[in-house]
């Protein structure tokens, strides 16, 4: 990594995060109710993950799977399409991107995609940015 690890937390990430423990306590307590509480599919949700993770480059988020070559399931190819889509900041989401997702999510569905979409971009780009090592190494 491009800083030096802290003392605090069990992952690569959660290290650089744990440089301030409040905020490493706060984020992880964001991250649980995308798992603990979402209607997703785990599959699609996991999907996504990885798709962003590949999108970011984070070494840590891609070390946990490698997105899927195809995806058969029309609702995750949706969200893993709009996914990547979201995680770049060269492409502008538009309201089209948004109006096709409505033929397989409801609109308490998209914001929580979003939501999700925009806290795992968030995330991975943490990593990337200081460079975090894979898990694996």
């Amino acid at each position: 990594a491009f800083i030096e690890y802290s003392e605090v937390g069990d992952t690569p990430l959660q290290k650089l995060l744990g440089h301030n423990v409040e905020v490493l306590k706060n984020w992880d307590r964001l991250l649980e109710p995308f798992y603990e509480y979402s209607g997703f599919d785990p599959v699609l949700q996991e999907e996504v993950r990885r798709a962003i993770a590949y999108q970011i480059g984070c070494a840590q988020c891609m070390s946990y799977g490698c997105p899927a070559s195809v995806i058969t399931d029309m609702k995750t190819k949706a969200a893993v399409d709009f996914a990547k889509k979201m995680a770049q900041t060269q492409f502008p989401v538009t309201k089209q991107d948004v109006d096709q997702l409505k033929a397989y999510f409801s609109d308490p569905e998209i914001a929580e995609l979003c939501a999700f979409i925009a806290f795992g971009t968030g995330y991975a780009r943490f990593g990337a940015s200081l460079n975090v090592d894979d898990t694996q190494s």
